[in-house]
């Protein structure tokens, strides 16, 4: 048996399960990457989504299915995505049909997600979130066959992107393509003319793959040999502001929907997805970095708020690196905290001299990681959730 059909089964088993038991609550999906969440109203499905790229996820099932959609919504409930389409549904701006069609899109990505990796946990929390008087559209929930024929189609997509060997790519990253690759005038070489506006790495595979109305397969298999060439890089971009967070500049000219990102320069993977795994849902954005001296460069492109670097690696020295970062004008006021195991007065010492702003004794204890980051970005407009508590459950 396949680690896929695996993945698949559980998936349909636990669904199953929700639905038997006519279950009220949420099933949270992680692996030691940011959670994913599908909320259950009595065992019909309310919403799917995740912390990565929610908002984008959103955008592009709007765009798709109702885009003239336009709702005001002031409430803060969650899923937010739900209560704007019950609301647009009441007030006939979009119709049930359309806002199905939506919750479905954010499904199958989620589902996607879950079929395609065998070390997903899930975990189910009974949370009464929802009553029949609080859901004026509960015409919306999605029944267990309606989740199953999802289920399915998110089965067919994997299997796909499997057989086309894709498996080492991954459709939130964004493609950028090399300069050295682009044609004298500054343009993308013909064959790729067409998808050349989102080369830019603002726009991930799947967004690219919407805006073409495309199997995101599809525009992947044709970026795929470029990205072997090394014409196209795949790299990490933010997700879209939040669209209910207040508009308002902060004085240090950011919007208070601004989410800080944060360099993780370590050479170890590892160590990278831990830090991830504890300033994602915190509200942060991480930047991981192996390799430090090709790094620079990415650093100087994102201007991190905060760069955590580790001490010992195979090809720099932290404290090389860090005196290095602090000769460097844009990095001269920048946080940079000093990630090892060697604790001893004479590295903090050291460490210190080489310009770091603070040091923390490797792995970091998560709320004492947390507590710092918050500590040396106060200056900054969107500190991620103040509130957030670091739990392993």
């Amino acid at each position: 048996m396949s680690s896929t059909s695996t993945s698949y089964i559980n998936a349909t088993r636990t669904l199953a399960s929700i639905s038997q038991q006519r279950a009220t609550g949420e099933l949270t999906l992680a692996q030691d990457t940011s959670p994913w969440r599908l909320y259950f109203f009595q065992g019909r499905l309310v919403y799917a989504t995740g912390i990565l790229h929610r908002v984008r996820r959103w955008r592009r099932a709007i765009k798709r299915h109702c885009p003239d959609f336009s709702v005001k919504y002031a409430a803060g409930k969650e899923p937010w995505e739900y209560q704007l389409l019950s609301q647009g549904v009441v007030q006939s701006v979009v119709s049930v049909p359309q806002a199905q069609s939506v919750i479905r899109t954010s499904l199958e990505e989620v589902l996607f997600t879950w079929v395609g990796n065998p070390l997903m946990r899930s975990q189910w929390a009974s949370v009464q979130r929802f009553s029949f008087k609080e859901n004026a559209a509960l015409s919306l929930l999605l029944s267990s066959t309606e989740v199953e024929q999802v289920l399915g189609q998110a089965q067919d997509l994997w299997k796909l992107w499997k057989r086309l060997e894709l498996e080492a790519l991954y459709p939130y990253k964004s493609p950028v393509l090399q300069d050295s690759f682009r044609t004298d005038s500054g343009s993308a070489p013909p064959t790729l003319s067409n998808l050349s506006p989102f080369l830019t790495g603002r726009h991930t595979l799947w967004d690219i793959a919407s805006y073409a109305r495309r199997p995101v397969t599809t525009v992947t298999r044709l970026l795929l040999p470029w990205v072997q060439r090394g014409a196209i890089s795949l790299e990490d971009v933010p997700d879209l502001p939040h669209p209910f967070q207040a508009k308002a500049i902060a004085p240090n000219g950011r919007s208070p929907a601004y989410r800080p990102l944060i360099a993780c320069v370590d050479d170890s993977p590892l160590v990278g997805q831990y830090l991830a795994n504890i300033l994602e849902p915190a509200g942060y954005r991480v930047l991981k970095i192996q390799d430090p001296l090709s790094g620079i460069g990415t650093l100087s492109q994102h201007k991190p708020d905060l760069i955590v670097l580790d001490l010992v690696m195979p090809n720099a020295s932290g404290y090389d690196v860090c005196s290095f970062l602090r000769k460097t004008l844009i990095f001269q006021n920048t946080p940079i905290i000093i990630l090892t195991s060697q604790s001893g007065l004479v590295d903090r010492t050291r460490a210190k001299l080489a310009g770091a702003t603070d040091f923390l004794t490797k792995p970091p204890e998560p709320q004492a990681l947390l507590s710092l980051v918050r500590t040396h970005l106060q200056g900054s407009a969107g500190l991620g959730d103040e509130n957030y508590q670091y739990s392993e459950s």
